[in-house]
């Protein structure tokens, strides 16, 4: 009698190597706090959570790549201790203090550092406690190596001083006894020791009788006693008393202390828990930054796409150029894909990348495939993968597929995706035709977001009989009989059983006769299927030429723009700078004859108005260059505050007041206000400057 099992995970994390993922965060770990968060990662089950899980993975990323880092530093481990401390069943130890101090400050820190970035990181600081006032309590306590402060209190500094008094009484009562220069000959050593934290000497065994004092210990041969000195022995008690004082007072501190933290166990538990998450968040955030990974989009319904996707684990073990990335989209118009090929071609690896990338996006991980890619929110993502027999339940691998497939179909929604690989196989090839047309019917029928590998005929026509239905390949070099390990979408594809079996060595004749043996109506459907994928691979070629054309084109054309833009623009500097010298060489006229005009405007008759007549036409001649004109417009145009560059100071200044009936500017010299004409300000000032 056979008793049914318990009710499946909707996540198929072992199927789907998800240990894979737990891996690579292990290593991208800040601290040992976030292994706990890195276990217990797994596909979240509310949209909001993961959304905002993974806009702050990608908030995070472009903190980390502008330089930031996540002041994790300190960070130690302390549940270990914390929970049965709590629970009353661990006693408070100075290194429990310490470490807890740690722990609560890197958390304080990561919190203001979250505070301080993106609104998705604010988010991430708003779950955080505030432990502030608790950390700087524990900074007078105890520091980092796990020793009371004399801050912990008043007492203890006392009898520290206390301590520190007697220590220096006992020295010095031990340096008068080794002044006395008949003792040295009767020590082994010439320096003090300490032994069961009383001061004592190395005295030779034979000269026990010579030195008075206590004995408290010797050495394992015998050769060396060691005395306390009658004389040190009052002060050393004292010390002695002294430091079993402190030892009591810190256990009164100890006390204290875990009475305050039991007080405050929620918030504590709440801020190593805060710890964690954000060192995983800056773990997923380094896949991004140190490996390439991009953040998925999450919707709640829509298409499933991804372009570029790689298996993580294949990134790890191989050239990553060797790689053939993985294009698929799945939900417009198909939800159902079948994909038929070669055996060794690569379909097996399309299911678990497929699956583990989706389990990735859903758990707020970053995702090796290209930017773009958008995965719809699943409840549910299972998969049928391998031949497993289940031994425990005494069941064969045909067995132990249809429960795996009849859990598939107990989970099939809408909101789910199913992941079949060699559906139909281990039993008669008839009957799991028929047995795998029915499960395809039943995942259509369910809505589900499903892909399917197969070697079965009869499964390779369903797509085409079927809307929401569509075939996928694996291509095959036919010429060299190699494997290409690339999806191809519309048609179904061969097997190539015989020729792969012919290219690993099976007899030629083997071969010759399994083609006869195939018939001539099969033969003919794996030519035309062929010839199809033969089409298909030339069409494809062509669109991809015709795509480099129009893109040669567009990139021609936008050169040949810029071109145009940077000539338009190098003649009109041209122009600037040919109107520039024609009012310069205008001026220096202008200047040369001045004097002379001015001297001869004044004159009487017909040579003063000549003179005056042309000192009007270089005056105009000037004021009719293009240069000026600009001049005037420009200044015209000005208004206070604005800068301007005015030659004869080589600066610029700001504008104060323009008065455009005298043709005047008041600038802003430093604290000087300078009156100037329109003439002396260059309205060509921002590329002179």
């Amino acid at each position: 009698m056979s008793v049914a099992a318990p009710s499946p995970r909707p996540f198929d994390l072992d199927t789907l190597e998800f240990q894979v993922v737990r891996t690579m965060l292990f290593e991208r770990l800040g601290s040992p706090v976030g292994r706990s968060a890195v276990e217990a990662l797994e596909p979240g089950t509310d949209f909001a959570a993961v959304a905002r899980a993974l806009d702050a993975t990608a908030a995070l990323a472009a903190r980390l790549q502008d330089g930031g880092e996540l002041p994790l530093s300190g960070a130690i481990e302390v549940r270990s201790w914390l929970r049965p401390f709590f629970a009353g069943e661990h006693a408070l130890q100075v290194r429990d203090l310490a470490d807890a101090k740690r722990l609560l400050r890197a958390s304080e820190r990561c919190r203001h550092w979250f505070l301080a970035g993106t609104p998705a990181l604010v988010a991430v600081a708003t779950a955080a406690p505030d432990v502030e006032n608790l950390v700087d309590e524990l900074e007078l306590l105890v520091d980092d190596r796990g020793e009371v402060l004399d801050s912990a209190s008043p007492k203890l500094a006392a009898i520290r001083a206390e301590i520190e008094l007697a220590r220096v009484a006992v020295d010095h009562t031990l340096a008068r006894v080794m002044a006395a220069a008949d003792l040295r000959r009767y020590l082994q050593a010439p320096e003090p020791a300490w032994r069961h934290g009383r001061p004592v000497l190395q005295v030779k065994a034979e000269f026990r009788h010579r030195v008075a004092g206590v004995l408290h210990d010797r050495s394992a041969s015998g050769a060396t006693l060691f005395v306390e000195p009658e004389a040190v022995v009052e002060a050393a008690n004292r010390l002695s008393d002294a430091q079993s004082a402190e030892s009591r007072e810190i256990q009164v501190v100890l006390a204290d202390a875990a009475r305050g933290l039991r007080r405050l166990a929620p918030e504590i538990e709440a801020a190593v828990q805060f710890v964690a998450e954000a060192d995983l968040l800056q773990a997923k955030a380094r896949l991004v930054t140190g490996d390439g990974y991009t953040v998925p989009s999450v919707v709640e319904s829509g298409v499933l796409r991804l372009r570029d996707a790689r298996h993580p684990l294949l990134l790890r073990q191989r050239d990553v150029t060797s790689i053939v990335p993985l294009h698929v989209a799945l939900g417009d118009p198909h939800h159902l894909l079948v994909v038929t090929g070669p055996n060794t071609g690569g379909k097996t690896v399309v299911l678990k990348t497929l699956g583990l990338l989706v389990l990735m996006a859903q758990s707020g991980v970053p995702i090796p495939a290209a930017a773009g890619a958008q995965i719809p929110f699943f409840v549910a993502v299972q998969a049928d993968i391998g031949d497993e027999q289940a031994i425990a339940q005494n069941l064969s691998t045909f067995s132990s597929h249809v429960q795996r497939i009849a859990r598939c179909l107990r989970h099939a929604s809408p909101k789910s995706l199913v992941l079949l690989d060699e559906l139909g196989a281990g039993t008669d090839p008839e009957e799991g035709g028929v047995l795998g047309y029915a499960v395809l019917e039943e995942l259509l029928r369910a809505g589900a977001f499903a892909v399917v590998t197969t070697h079965l005929g009869r499964l390779k026509d369903f797509a085409y009989q079927h809307a929401g239905a569509e075939n996928g390949s694996m291509a095959f070099d036919g010429a060299s009989l190699q494997p290409l390990y690339r999806l191809e979408l519309g048609i179904p594809g061969n097997s190539h059983a015989l020729d792969i079996a012919s290219r690993v060595g099976m007899p030629a004749g083997v071969v010759r006769r399994a083609r006869e043996l195939l018939g001539v109506r099969d033969q003919t459907l794996d030519h035309v299927i062929e010839r199809v994928q033969a089409a298909r691979r030339d069409a494809e070629a062509d669109r991809r030429r015709t795509a480099d054309l129009t893109r040669a084109a567009a990139q021609r054309q936008e050169e040949l723009d810029g071109r145009m833009a940077e000539a338009v623009r190098k003649e009109n500097w041209l122009q600037e700078e040919a109107d520039g010298v024609v009012e310069a060489e205008l001026r220096a006229v202008q200047a040369a004859l001045q004097e002379p005009l001015t001297a001869l405007a004044s004159a009487p008759g017909v040579h003063g108005e000549r003179a005056r007549a042309m000192k009007q036409v270089v005056d105009g001649l000037l004021k009719r260059a293009a240069l000026h004109r600009r001049r005037m417009q420009f200044c015209h145009a000005l208004k206070k505050g604005d800068a301007v560059f005015v030659p004869r100071f080589g600066r610029v200044c700001s504008v104060h007041k323009v008065d455009r009936v005298r043709e005047t500017i008041t600038l802003d010299y430093g604290k000087v206000k300078l009156e100037v004409p329109f003439e002396d300000v260059s309205w060509l000032q921002p590329l002179q400057a």
